[in-house]
């Protein structure tokens, strides 16, 4: 602290200049003393001084430096000083230092786990090499009225790599979920079919032992040859040091392995995959199919080619093929997406709605804190203008503030990141399954140090705002403002009330966000599903087709497992499907009506096929609107019989009645299907909509190796407690085969809406924690205003104003702040609110309900919140605060 009336201090120059003329004088005084003439004297004297400049220019540096290193020694003892000092202050008010503390830790926490979800699933660039090249093709179909990204044919995906300069490699891929035999009890392996060069090209993974597939590999004939993770290398095969040579047998069939790929490694499809074989394809067989769609695809750009070039090369080829083969290409093109954009398609827009709604936490938290340490930086007024009348700088005191501050934000961002790991935790345990990379997720070097960052600026931001406002205006005005309005006075009012304002107006937009949400999960949750999953056990059997080749061999092992599980005390009824609702599986087919005109190529129906046994109907709950189920009697070499949904019926048989009628699947020779019953829709890919053409047929007319059985529970039994019974079962039946996918189909159902019951409860913690923080930050406010005008109320009721009048003049006048954020909120919300709209469901982005309501909840809370100070203004005693005054 520097008092008035201190001397400034003298500059290098002069402070040199003088040491130099007091040593020259001396040698002149001591020279004259011996009695030599003054003239003589100071020639001397300066012969033997030397070069006075060179001496000078020396003298002045080493002023400046002794100068420099004192200022720095000062500075740090200074700032030593401010943060022992800022330590007292934080010891003093603890509440004050906890409440910020916690608030900043709340919003940097919350950023700090969501910024690290979003960044490893979508700004990371994949873990392969030159990843940005490598992209997903998809058949576009959506001029036909289907997906416009359905799977490919084998023949078409051909055409596009190797007649597009652009694509450089491309592999397929498909699903292979086999048995494993012969370790063992028999065990279900997820894993992948994969042609030559997917990993080698196209990935550039190679493995780390063995080798991978090759060409050879992928022929008709060729041995059986698999390519494995690292952990069914260790955990399976009992990590041998060479692989050659070693066999197992899935589904009853011999394999080899020749390589196993990288512990870290994990494919962009089926991430959890512990196998990959070779499709062994026929190129001639699959170019006689080219409307079969039974493929996925990688694919991965020439060097120096970009997604936009190789999109309009492919266009132009698909116009090509589509004239080429009519049959099959009529209104079909190809879709190129990056990978990674594939990839994290779902997740995408949901992710950056809760970063979305995670900053605006941090925005409200960081308004809350400047409103705090303004209120106290105001409520320190009288001390600041006694430090700077003994001569206290205002850089100083600017500083100390700013230390507390910092200190403050710096203590709120380590306890931000230690809640932040503690969250980034919870979300990934908490995460849906099939989140992309977010095994991967983790608090990081680069997270820690965007968090230092934000914290070392919020506490700069926080503290220079409030201590220049405050230090800035002019010592007398500060004093008489002091006695006359409290704290920080009409202009710091003003100021924190508009700060205030803004917390609502973004409290509101999280809030109407989650409360879109809420109604579109509760839509979702309460949906018809045209089938009954409560008491609803499913499980996979996939029949080797070494002991099951054929319809005779197939269709007794299913009634086998039907009966044999229906003897089992608890079980109601028991049915088997081909592909189970909301299991992913499916496959559909072309159909044609009897006696109507084909439709012309490229425009004809097609239908999910379900090859149901007689009891699946009442196992799955399905309703029956008119006609028959399919029965016993419906059997092999009988008459064909199908089913169709209602969708198919609104569609094809519009006022007409269907039974009776007659379909097929285009096959030369195949059977005609009469239609015998319509069944209600069901939401077998997703709880959203999913009006869908379907037929079922006769299980034991169409038998599939691959086949869900579904097991009712009695009335009041809990369906997974027949687990260990269906696993007896079916290892009695036959101890090579493995009961799969053993699943109550509640949590099927469960699994389908995880997304949105992850995405909603996530909004709704942090629209609570924003609404929490906001009328925080409103009652701190109105607690400052009633205390800053004690006066004005104590001479209102003087003058007999009723307490119930003065509370109604505070409530109302924090109302009017929580009116006017509340209608910046409501136009903020209807600005941001479309970006919801793919992620709804029975509710538009715009419901005026969920705005009102929200509004609603936001002014009552508020008034509650005002409330308590509004009490406390109307206990005022004003012959006291007269009396104070």
């Amino acid at each position: 602290m520097t008092l008035p009336g201190t001397p400034p201090e003298p500059s290098p120059h002069d402070e040199v200049d003088e040491e130099i003329r007091f040593h020259l004088e001396r040698k002149v005084e001591r020279l004259i003393a011996r009695g030599m003439p003054r003239a003589e004297a100071e020639r001397e004297a300066a012969r033997r001084f030397g070069n006075v400049e060179e001496v000078r220019m020396k003298m002045r540096s080493e002023v400046r430096r002794r100068r420099r290193s004192d200022r720095v020694r000062q500075w740090f003892d200074e700032w030593s000083q401010d943060v022992r000092f800022a330590a007292r202050q934080w010891r003093r008010n603890p509440g004050f230092t906890l409440v910020v503390v916690l608030t900043l830790a709340l919003g940097i926490g919350a950023n700090t786990a969501i910024f690290s979800v979003v960044d490893h699933v979508l700004l990371r660039p994949l873990p392969y090499p030159d990843a940005d090249r490598l992209g997903v093709l998809w058949t576009d179909v959506s001029r036909r009225g289907g997906p416009a990204d359905e799977w490919l044919s084998y023949a078409n995906f051909v055409d596009v790599v190797e007649g597009t300069p652009a694509v450089a490699e491309g592999a397929l891929w498909g699903g292979f979920n086999p048995t494993l035999t012969g370790r063992g009890e028999a065990m279900a392996v997820s894993g992948a079919v994969v042609t030559e060069g997917m990993f080698s090209r196209v990935l550039q993974v190679e493995p780390v032992i063995g080798r991978g597939f090759l060409p050879d590999d992928d022929r008709p004939g060729a041995p059986n040859v698999l390519v494995v993770a690292h952990d069914f290398w260790r955990d399976v095969l009992g990590a041998p040091p060479e692989v050659a040579g070693t066999t197992v047998l899935l589904n009853d069939v011999p394999y080899e392995v020749v390589g196993v790929m990288p512990a870290d490694f994990r494919p962009p499809f089926v991430p959890d995959a512990r196998i990959w074989a070779a499709p062994q394809l026929d190129p001639v067989g699959q170019a006689q199919n080219r409307g079969g769609f039974s493929w996925r695809s990688v694919v991965r750009l020439a060097p120096g080619a970009d997604f936009d070039a190789a999109r309009t090369a492919i266009d132009g080829l698909a116009a090509r093929l589509e004239s080429d083969h009519p049959q099959s290409n009529t209104d079909m093109g190809f879709a190129l997406l990056e990978l990674r954009d594939d990839m994290v398609a779902d997740a995408r827009t949901g992710l950056w709605v809760v970063l979305g709604s995670v900053v605006l936490l941090l925005v409200v938290a960081c308004v809350n804190v400047a409103n705090l340490l303004l209120a106290r930086a105001t409520s320190r007024t009288a001390e600041l203008s006694v430090r700077s009348a003994l001569g206290a700088r205002r850089s100083r005191l600017v500083r100390q503030m700013v230390a507390e501050s910092v200190g403050l934000a710096l203590m709120g961002g380590a306890l931000g990141v230690l809640l932040g790991v503690v969250g980034t935790r919870l979300l990934v345990a908490l995460a849906p399954a099939g989140t992309p990379r977010i095994e991967s997720v983790a608090v990081d070097l680069r997270i820690l140090a965007v968090t230092t960052v934000v914290a070392v600026g919020a506490g700069i931001l926080f503290g220079l705002a409030p201590a220049l406002q405050v230090s800035g205006r002019n010592l007398q005005s500060r004093l008489r403002e002091e006695g006359r309005a409290g704290l920080g006075g009409r202009s710091g009012l003003r100021l924190r009330n508009a700060l205030v304002a803004a917390q609502v107006a973004l409290a509101l937009v999280v809030l109407v966000g989650a409360g879109l949400l809420t109604r579109s999960f509760d839509n979702l949750r309460t949906v018809d599903l045209g089938f009954e999953p409560d008491r609803a056990l499913s499980f996979f059997v996939n029949l080797p087709v070494s002991r099951y080749p054929e319809g005779d061999e197939i269709r007794p092992a299913i009634r086998e497992f039907e009966q044999r599980l229906a003897a089992v005390p608890g079980v109601e009824r028991v049915g088997t499907i081909n592909s189970l609702p909301l299991s992913g599986f499916d496959g559909d087919a072309t159909f044609f009506i009897e006696g109507r005109t084909p439709p012309p190529p490229g425009q004809e129906s097609a239908a999910w096929l379900r090859r149901v046994t007689p009891d699946y109907r009442e196992a799955a709950g399905l309703r029956l609107l008119s006609g028959r189920w399919i029965e016993s009697a419906d059997e092999a070499g009988g008459v064909p019989v199908a089913l169709v949904n209602e969708t198919l019926v609104e569609r094809h048989f519009p006022g007409e009645n269907p039974i009776g009628r007659r379909i097929d699947f285009g096959e030369p020779g195949g059977a005609l299907y009469e239609i015998v019953g319509v069944v209600a829709d069901i939401r077998h890919f997703s709880i959203r909509d999913d009006r869908r053409e379907a037929v079922y047929l006769a299980f034991d007319q169409v038998p599939t190796r691959s086949a869900f059985v579904l097991v009712r529970a009695a009335e009041g039994r809990d369906p997974s407690l027949l687990a260990p019974e269906v696993r007896r079962v079916v290892s009695d039946l036959d101890p090579s085969l493995a009961a799969q996918r053993i699943t109550p189909m509640a949590d099927l159902v469960a699994d389908a809406l995880a997304a949105d019951r992850f995405l909603t409860t996530l909004l709704n913690l942090f629209a609570a924690a924003t609404l929490v923080l906001a009328v925080v930050g409103l009652y701190g406010v109105v607690s400052v205003s009633v205390g800053a005008r004690l006066r004005e109320l104590g001479v209102r009721m003087a003058l007999g104003a009723e307490a119930s009048g003065i509370a109604g003049l505070v409530v109302r006048r924090a109302l009017l702040l929580v009116g006017i954020g509340v209608g910046a909120g409501i136009v903020l919300a209807f600005m941001g609110t479309p970006v919801l709209a793919s992620l709804l469901y029975g509710v538009r982005a715009d419901d005026p309900l969920t705005f009102l309501l929200v509004a609603g909840v936001l002014v009552t809370v508020a008034a509650g919140a005002a409330a308590v100070p509004a009490w406390r203004a109307s206990r005022v005693d004003p012959v006291k605060v007269l009396r104070a005054e």
